[in-house]
């Protein structure tokens, strides 16, 4: 979606947008990623919390930073030494407070993600040390994401930066918490509500509706909303770990695209001119394939070649000297744990 949503009109979401009066919707895919992140992030470190009655915070942090730092200073350092960018331009980048002063655009996002790590981390820490119950957490967390909404608005109305900065955004990971929290500590519920597939359908239609009628009447803090909910609904609809289920071949292909998704975010501007300067030299009947074709697949290729190259091999070091306390963020089967995907986790 955020692929999509980059490549402007040439985007594949923007055709069926269009016949139906809406703008492409490929932008609510970091809202989508933000759930999805507070999700898996979240429930690493509740798992950990309860099978191992604590959670290790320093090693949590420092094997995030072995997924995430070296794929992108490398990505930082191609920038400065190819001349897109100076150091000058990348000091809010170098520090991971770009969404607050800026740098590489499409980055904002990591630094809302980083962020969050760290409220997270102070979160679980200090309601383990108060010996809070979990629906005490998960209540603070709805009420945190409440009010990050309701700030939103505020800034918005006094035209403040309302989209990129954490104090606006971290909502939608905080959603993703909430649901790790009702997914570990009461997963009979959790399977209750996704059997509710009729609830989940009605908010995408929902979304879809306010896509289409609903923007001109609301404030677009209201739309930001409505991304999240789109995240949320698409996790309980499509998300199935029971223990012995066996997965479809479009279930596979979508968790093998996840574990490539980091190097395909970062690196898939980079192939934008590139392909367009290519097809330059093409024949004018193959030019508007090659435009809607030919930038998502560079971008997966090229993510799935950085991430073989860089993250995985990070990520086996992190592995060798801050070995992981639980294998997954929600109960990988045990065939899969001794791939790279366990790796990825």
């Amino acid at each position: 979606m955020v692929i999509d949503f980059h490549l402007g009109a040439n985007g594949l979401l923007s055709y069926p947008a269009r016949w139906i009066g809406i703008e492409s919707p490929g932008w609510m895919g970091v809202s989508v990623f933000f759930v999805l992140s507070g999700f898996l992030v979240g429930g690493l470190l509740l798992k950990e919390g309860k099978v191992r009655g604590s959670i290790d915070s320093g090693r949590f942090l420092a094997r995030r930073g072995f997924k995430i730092w070296p794929q992108y200073y490398l990505f930082l350092a191609v920038m400065l030494v190819a001349g897109h960018r100076t150091v000058r331009e990348l000091w809010g980048n170098l520090l991971n407070i770009q969404n607050y002063v800026g740098g590489v655009a499409h980055t904002w996002s990591l630094a809302v993600e980083e962020h969050a790590y760290l409220v997270i981390v102070l979160c679980l820490y200090l309601s383990a040390r108060c010996r809070l119950r979990m629906r005490y957490v998960l209540l603070f967390f709805a009420a945190s994401a409440v009010c990050v909404s309701l700030l939103r608005m505020l800034l918005l109305r006094h035209g403040l930066p309302y989209f990129a900065p954490t104090h606006a955004r971290i909502d939608g990971i905080f959603y993703g918490v909430i649901l790790a929290i009702v997914y570990h500590f009461a997963p009979e519920t959790f399977h209750s509500l996704q059997d509710r597939r009729w609830i989940w359908v009605a908010a995408l239609a929902a979304v879809l509706l306010f896509a289409r009628f609903g923007r001109g009447w609301w404030e677009p803090s209201v739309t930001l909303d409505s991304a999240n909910l789109l995240g949320i609904a698409l996790l309980m609809l499509l998300y199935r770990h029971r223990k012995g289920a066996r997965h479809s071949w479009a279930y596979r292909a979508i968790a093998w695209v996840g574990l490539y998704s980091y190097g395909i975010y970062l690196w898939h501007v980079s192939v934008d001119e590139p392909i367009r300067a290519l097809g330059r030299h093409m024949a004018g009947w193959l030019l508007p394939a090659w435009v809607l074709i030919a930038p998502a697949a560079a971008a997966i290729a090229l993510g799935f070649v950085t991430t073989k190259l860089i993250e995985f091999p990070a990520l086996r070091l992190g592995d060798r000297w801050f070995p992981r306390r639980v294998d997954s963020a929600v109960g990988t089967p045990a065939e899969f744990e001794a791939t790279e995907a366990g790796a990825h986790t």
